[in-house]
């Protein structure tokens, strides 16, 4: 299935490092930057529910305009596209036993209340009795917001996601890439817990170079310390394993091997399915047991 997405600067697709240390910007592909936002817009026919599903996957959400001149400056992009789809965004409607609804935009488990009213002639016309509790720009009236229902097979749209592309402290921009270097010495199921609990997930080197330039990084740092990344054994019964990268619910094959000696040697009596840089080698990777006192390290989050 094709997607459609924004292209419209130089910056686009790559990371941006503002002029302060303090704080970067980062927005990789299929997102690219539109009037200094983070966007997504796919063209992939879905339902409201799935569309908010599949923004989450991405570790995104649908997309919020928050002032009138955001939704006013997406409006004249969705028409220039002339795709003839409606494009689901990330309002939603909290009671639908008010008048006109309570009209919030999501992000991340928060809710923002609308401060303009931007819905076309009739609308929003849902009731308790027909909840039409999502909302997209609705192609026949030139992309103003109209309620829809939101698991309706009849109302299916592409959609808009978002992200926040800001990488702030504790997170540092290292060659292109968000990443947070923790110390602290956990288990690999808690550095997981731990990235997760950020927004993040552990680290995944999807790229040989990537890697490289990491064990450059942990090498320079000299710390003594192994660091957990988003490698995991999906397999142990599979001699050697069946490694992926793990991001945010979804998993990618390996495609190079960087494990040190005799590695992978974990073993279905001895499932050591998760991963480190390994001190004792100059940060080449070991598999190792997820949940082991005896093998804490720091961890690695990304974002």
């Amino acid at each position: 299935m094709k997607t459609w997405s924004v292209v419209v600067c130089w910056l686009c697709a790559t990371a941006l490092v503002g002029s302060s240390d303090k704080q970067a910007y980062i927005c990789t592909p299929p997102f690219q930057i539109y009037e200094g936002n983070c966007y997504h817009i796919s063209k992939d026919k879905v339902s409201g529910d799935e569309a908010f599903a599949r923004c989450s996957r991405m570790g995104a959400y649908l997309a919020n305009f928050e002032t009138l001149e955001e939704a006013m400056l997406m409006k004249k992009k969705l028409k220039e596209m002339n795709s003839g789809l409606h494009f689901y965004v990330g309002g939603r409607n909290i009671n639908r036993r008010k008048p006109g609804g309570d009209w919030r935009w999501i992000r991340n488990g928060e809710m923002k209340e609308m401060t303009y009213f931007a819905f076309g002639a009739g609308q929003p016309n849902g009731s308790d009795k027909a909840p039409q509790e999502c909302m997209f720009f609705y192609a026949a009236e030139r992309y103003i917001f109209h309620d829809v229902f939101c698991d309706h097979d009849t109302y299916l749209g592409g959609y808009i996601c978002e992200k926040s592309y800001i990488c702030s402290p504790p997170f540092q921009i290292y060659e292109g890439n968000c990443y947070y270097i923790s110390k602290d010495k956990v288990s690999g199921d808690e550095a997981f817990a731990r990235c997760s609990r950020m927004g993040a997930y552990l680290a995944n080197f999807e790229t040989l170079e990537e890697a490289m330039l990491m064990k450059k990084k942990l090498n320079e740092m000299n710390s003594g310390l192994h660091f957990y990344v988003g490698g995991r054994n999906i397999n142990r019964r599979k001699p050697g394993g069946d490694w992926r990268w793990i991001k945010n619910g979804e998993m990618k094959e390996m495609t190079y091997f960087a494990f040190g000696s005799s590695q992978p040697d974990g073993a279905d009596t001895a499932p050591q399915d998760c991963m480190f840089f390994y001190a004792a080698e100059r940060y080449i990777f070991h598999d190792v047991f997820c949940d082991h006192d005896a093998y804490l390290g720091g961890y690695i989050c990304e974002k």
